[in-house]
């Protein structure tokens, strides 16, 4: 299998900093909603040797993820489709990618007040209860997401 690193983020988004102190956190929750968008816009064709993946991988100031197109080599179409994608990564989030970020966020928010006895469990709205974000319509807009699935 060869890799094709993509980055942690869309190109012209900011990202977490290696050495910050949630970086793992941070890291890891933006790797993963990246690689959901990757999959939502470019998805994988059935019976092609493609993946996409989160990565670690050692840095001066310690480790710092990424995701990356893992792809057969041996297989033309994996190796197409791979580079393809690589060429077409949007540089920015979409409005999903957005709405989820928000949703993470809010939802840290959340358990931080609860953990901190600002708010009871409760008061918290029971979509956070969950571990990732609802499955959203595709083709929206960031403000029709916040108006159908409210934060």
């Amino acid at each position: 299998m060869q890799y094709i690193e993509i980055g942690p983020v869309p190109a012209n988004e900011s990202c977490a900093q290696v050495g910050s102190p949630d970086y793992t956190e941070a890291s890891q929750r933006e790797c993963e909603v990246f690689r959901r968008m990757l999959h939502r816009l470019f998805p994988v064709p059935e019976g092609v040797s493609v993946a996409y993946v989160a990565r670690t991988h050692p840095h001066d100031f310690g480790t710092y993820r990424e995701v990356s197109i893992r792809y057969d080599e041996h297989d033309g179409a994996a190796v197409d489709f791979a580079y393809q994608v690589e060429l077409s990564v949007p540089d920015e989030w979409d409005p999903i990618a957005q709405y989820e970020l928000a949703w993470y966020e809010r939802k840290n928010a959340y358990t931080a007040a609860v953990r901190d006895k600002r708010l009871q469990p409760e008061e918290v709205p029971t979509h956070f209860g969950t571990v990732k974000p609802p499955s959203l319509p595709p083709g929206s807009r960031f403000s029709e997401l916040l108006t159908a699935f409210p934060l």
